[in-house]
């Protein structure tokens, strides 16, 4: 899904659906502009955390292995472009992890 340059996109998993994010990508980068470090954010419960930085020279995607079980609020802070974010969406019932999976994140 594309997230575009200013805006935030919500994201809600419908009733017993887990969404597992797996990767964001910058979108066309115009040699130009668009150098700068841009910083990826996920807002959970009124909780704004940094989920990575993304460089057009140096590292133009990042991969997660993140699961969300409700709303959640994708955005960044690019002012150049577009941030494409990949995932899917399954059946909760269908996900069970013998180990307990930790988000480290820093809060804005």
């Amino acid at each position: 899904t594309e997230v575009k340059s200013g805006e935030s996109l919500k994201v809600e998993p419908e009733d017993d659906k887990i969404i597992h994010l797996s990767a964001a990508c910058l979108g066309e980068v115009n040699k130009d502009k668009g150098g700068e470090p841009v910083s990826l954010y996920v807002k959970i419960d009124n909780q704004k955390l940094q989920l990575g930085t993304l460089s057009s020279e140096k590292i133009p995607q990042i991969s997660f292995d993140l699961v969300f079980e409700k709303e959640f609020e994708l955005s960044h802070n690019w002012k150049y472009g577009s941030i494409f974010f990949t995932g899917f969406k399954m059946e909760s019932q269908l996900v069970s992890y013998p180990f307990s999976t930790i988000l480290f994140c820093r809060e804005i």
